[in-house]
């Protein structure tokens, strides 16, 4: 017969080593959570000072931290600061006196300390005079002992002194704890750089001040030796080229505003957007983003530094070396939370939006990780349902984290695309732009060649005869080469149609997919009638086979038909240019999108008579087509609108046939059409476009010896494609 007994877990000293060690991280975290907790006491400064002495005739590293707080009693000290994991701060939500948000919550902060030194003593005085000061050996919770033995020395008092906390942290090098020699040059440097992105800019604290300041004494590293100074955010970041700030609400509705900063005018716009989370994505509370974006040409360099950047310690002008630095150290996309920042976003390299990833894909568009100076604000847990992790590295990546990120991400589109926008005209200012087509072409024509040929021979004083020999060589080679043009043509042409299909494949697998379902759920209902047919000889059963065979057909056909119509696509090679006819082009381009349009309820006319022929390729007509459907039909599904139209018409000319494509969606900007930036590979307005469609569609109707142009319209897009008569 057994006993029952009941037990108490009984924890190790060493635990408090563990928090500090594995749940705070590393000695930068630890002063961070050092400062938060003067912050959540109300204070208006926290003052870090790194004193280099001899203790005990050992080279010694005392860090105090002092704050003027509202300070600890003796009470607080013994039943909330010595107990770890607390729920004091969680229960309270704000600070006393000044309401402040509390940053730390989950009663661990405290510990930190256990990583900067071996000592620590802390003293703490409440405004009513009542001082408490503990003295801690961390060497004590290295033993093997549990940790309701280890002992602590707890000393109350009265004193006239201002209320607030000093921490001072004895470290030492001993063996296996290097905590003096973890201080160099270069881990001070990093140090004052995460203070500096601490303290988010979007509050600079006027109304409820708080300063962090950083002094070393007897230092012996260069630059730092008996100096003092303020921690402030760095200067640089004020001289973006572009910008984009403003909200998005927790419904996704976005007011934000556009600066362009490279022009010595700045120009700025007002966005006001809807932002759609994708998948199960979840919108994460009110945010605030101000992402500022830096060109790293030495053109750009160049004039960062002729905005007058000054290094903000030695407060001289700085060099191209010294500007890239900064930027180095500056990049990312950083989260606050309540005034602070939330690590490890925004350091070395974290790249959590992944702009690095798609930048390769598409350089000239988008934004690359050390482009960014980014900050965004969250709201509490309670709003945002944004939890940090217990180790403090960062946000449990859920749907909401996720949502914020999306929300990130089409922000910065945002920029990209008006950046985009103006670098490329700006670059056509210059130089101009030119189609695939149009360059192809000038390869093999030999018309300015011979031009220049026949003029400098004319120079040399050369016989006529003999230069209309020479230019006759010439143009019978021309003509030779015009083969090899058609064949480059062709080639162009059919991986521009597999672009085109790799785009609209979701809408073939959605077209096609009611026809496979019934004939994989009627494959199963045949076979029983036949079985039950054989076994009865029943005559219904007949009917009902007959029925089911009739099934087949009709859906087998719906595939058919599908395969048919996307074929121009996925052609391996194509014929010779002939004349066909444009209707049923079109028609074959629109059922291609049949069910999509029925489910967004999109209706689409064509106006076009019957006997109307363009002389070509017919594939490249259906690939213009298909891709401005396609456009149409992503943007419709954007909007509200009690009719979501797409009208297609075709009239002939004179000299040339036009064709008039339009929608009743979005549609685009001035900018966009005077630019004609749409029509650039790489520019997209879509989450996760390519930037292929419209180039494509371009490409294809100047095979057809036409243009493909946006025109301005009240409502929706309006495109219009002429072409030339034979």
């Amino acid at each position: 017969m057994t006993k029952d007994s009941t037990y108490n877990i009984r924890p190790a000293a060493r635990l408090i080593h563990t928090i500090g060690s594995d749940l705070i991280g590393d000695s930068y975290a630890a002063v961070v959570e050092l400062v938060k907790n003067s912050y959540d006491a109300d204070a208006s400064y926290v003052n870090i000072n790194f004193a280099y002495k001899t203790i005990d005739n050992k080279d010694s590293l005392v860090i105090t931290i002092a704050d003027d707080g509202h300070g600890m009693d003796f009470e607080t000290v013994i039943n909330k600061w010595l107990v770890p994991a607390t729920d004091d701060k969680l229960k309270r939500k704000r600070s006393p006196y000044k309401k402040r948000v509390f940053q730390g919550r989950k009663g661990i902060g405290r510990f930190a300390s256990s990583i900067l030194g071996q000592e620590m003593t802390l003293s703490s005085i409440t405004k009513s005079g009542e001082k408490s000061t503990v003295v801690i050996d961390w060497r004590i919770f290295n033993t093997d002992d549990f940790l309701e033995n280890i002992e602590l020395l707890v000393e109350k008092e009265t004193t006239t002194d201002s209320s607030g906390t000093i921490m001072e942290i004895v470290a030492q090098d001993e063996q296996n704890d290097n905590k003096l020699s973890a201080w160099d040059k270069s881990s001070i440097d990093t140090l004052i750089g995460e203070l500096r992105k601490l303290i988010s800019p979007f509050n600079d604290f006027d109304k409820d001040e708080f300063r962090i300041n950083l002094s070393f004494s007897n230092c012996p590293f260069e630059g730092y030796n008996d100096t003092k100074f303020e921690i402030e955010n760095y200067p640089i970041i004020e001289l973006y080229d572009y910008r984009i700030s403003g909200s998005i609400d927790n419904y996704g509705k976005a007011n934000l505003l556009y600066e362009n900063n490279v022009l010595e005018a700045k120009q700025s716009e007002k966005i006001e957007t809807q932002f759609d989370l994708s998948g199960n994505n979840k919108y994460c509370g009110n945010i605030s983003i101000d992402f500022r974006v830096f060109d790293r040409e030495p053109e750009a360099i160049d004039n960062l530094i002729n905005k007058g950047l000054i290094d903000p310690i030695s407060e001289k002008y700085m060099g191209k070396n010294d500007a890239k630095r900064l930027l180095n150290e500056v990049y990312g996309a950083k989260i606050y939370k309540n005034h602070f920042r939330i690590r490890p976003y925004g350091s070395d390299g974290v790249d959590w939006l992944d702009l690095d990833k798609d930048r390769i894909q598409n350089p000239s568009m988008k934004i690359g990780n050390n482009q960014l100076v980014g900050f965004i604000t969250i709201e509490s847990e309670e709003l945002s349902r944004l939890e940090e992790k217990s180790a403090r590295d960062g946000l449990k990546e859920n749907e909401y984290f996720f949502g914020l990120k999306e929300l990130s991400r089409l922000t910065l589109k945002e920029l990209e695309i008006r950046r985009f926008t103006f670098r490329d005209k700006s670059l056509k200012s210059r130089k101009g732009r030119t189609s695939i087509q149009d360059s192809i072409s000038d390869l093999f024509s030999f018309s300015d060649l011979s031009n220049n040929i026949q003029a400098k021979l004319e120079q040399f004083k050369v016989g006529k005869e003999n230069i209309n020999q020479i230019k006759a060589i010439l143009k019978k080679e021309e003509t030779a080469k015009a083969g090899l043009l058609e064949d480059i043509q062709k080639t162009i042409a059919i991986y521009q149609g597999q672009a085109t299909l790799g785009k609209i494949v979701n809408f073939i697998l959605h077209e096609g997919r009611k026809p496979i379902q019934y004939i994989n759920s009627e494959t199963d209902v045949l076979e029983r009638y036949l079985k039950h047919y054989r076994a009865t000889n029943d005559q219904e059963l007949f009917i009902e086979i007959h029925e089911s065979i009739n099934g087949f057909r009709r859906n087998g056909k719906l595939i058919s038909d599908l395969f048919k119509r996307v074929n121009p696509l996925a052609s391996q090679r194509r014929g010779n240019r002939k004349n066909f006819n444009v209707k049923v082009s079109l028609i074959n381009s629109v059922k291609i999108f049949k069910t999509s349009m029925s489910e967004l309820n999109i209706e689409c006319t064509i106006e076009c008579n019957d006997d109307i022929e363009f002389y070509g390729w017919e594939e490249d007509l259906f690939t213009a087509v298909t891709n401005l459907i396609e456009n149409s039909i992503y943007w419709l599904g954007k909007v509200e609108r009690d009719q979501k139209l797409i009208s297609i018409s075709v009239q002939e000319n004179p000299n040339s046939f036009q064709l008039d494509f339009r929608d009743n969606g979005p549609g685009l900007t001035d900018a966009e059409i005077e630019s004609d930036i749409i029509f650039e590979p790489g520019y997209s307005k879509k989450h996760n476009g390519t930037g292929l469609g419209l180039a494509i569609a371009g490409e294809s109707i100047e095979r057809l010896n036409g243009k493909l142009k946006a025109r301005k319209s009240e409502s929706g897009v309006y495109f219009q494609i002429e072409i030339e008569k034979k």
